[in-house]
């Protein structure tokens, strides 16, 4: 199924985000159907106002990508405890042991609530930070049931003023949340300085929550020269089997002939 210019989470997995976002109206948006009009994903090179949906399909690498989602409804279960945390450090754990590189993209609420970790991230040579918007919403409506965005320049200028003060540089790429967004909003990024990423290979771990095998068969089956994968990083019931998943993929994709590298040296 394909929303706009990205190949869709499961839908299931970008419904239930877009839940907790509109949790302050107890209220859900119906799971966004196609749209004509609307950038399909044909453009495979970067370009100042296009989208980058992999690198080249000549060298054998893959660029693995993880997203540190929080919406509001997110933000409140962690402040009232009804989940421990959502940030997964066994993922980056699993990223250092093996020395394989990432490009992880923030929400800017993520990173205000956790500081020294960005700053941690921020700082490790393996990673390079990316803006993820600040608290989830959908540049393009519907998105898969997730909040629409009020002020679509603040959202990436504040996560960008956020991330800068604590890694340190200003990120150069953004994702879309749901990866919904029209011509005008990648328009819009181009503008601010920052590419549009996308991804061509989808790990499918958010709400997988009983076996890590779908998430590790799906995304090595799907790998090609190039690609982009994307995964998420905080972990809780949103995406508990990532940790689980992830050593096995990188063991795969190795065992494949594949090496890892960052989005920027795709």
């Amino acid at each position: 199924m394909r929303r706009i210019f990205f190949i869709s989470f499961v839908a299931v997995s970008l419904f239930v985000s877009g839940c907790s976002r509109q949790a302050d109206t107890n209220s859900v948006q119906e799971i966004a159907k196609p749209e004509p009009k609307q950038v399909t994903q044909t453009q495979t090179e970067k370009s100042p106002s296009g989208i980058l949906e992999h690198g080249s399909r000549t060298a054998k690498v893959v660029a693995l990508t993880f997203d540190a989602d929080m919406t509001p409804k997110m933000k409140n279960d962690l402040k009232t405890g009804v989940v421990k945390s959502w940030y997964e450090k066994g993922v980056i754990d699993i990223l250092e042991k093996n020395k394989v590189p990432a490009t992880l993209f923030l929400t800017g609420m993520w990173a205000e609530l956790y500081p020294d970790v960005t700053k941690e991230l921020g700082a490790n040579p393996l990673f390079e930070i990316g803006n993820h918007s600040y608290d989830h919403g959908g540049f393009h409506m519907p998105c898969y049931g997730l909040g629409e965005v009020k002020n679509k320049k603040d959202e990436i200028d504040i996560t960008q003023r956020i991330l800068e003060d604590l890694i340190g540089y200003a990120p150069k790429y953004f994702r879309f949340p749901g990866g919904c967004g029209a011509p005008d909003d990648v328009a819009l990024v181009s503008q601010l300085g920052l590419q549009v990423v996308g991804w061509d290979d989808i790990s499918g771990d958010a709400y997988i929550r009983d076996s890590a095998e779908p998430i590790i068969t799906q995304t090595i089956k799907n790998a090609q020269n190039g690609s982009i994968i994307v995964f998420h990083m905080h972990g809780g019931r949103t995406a508990p089997q990532t940790v689980h998943a992830l050593q096995a993929i990188i063991d795969g994709l190795r065992k494949k002939g594949f090496s890892f590298v960052k989005v920027s040296e795709l």
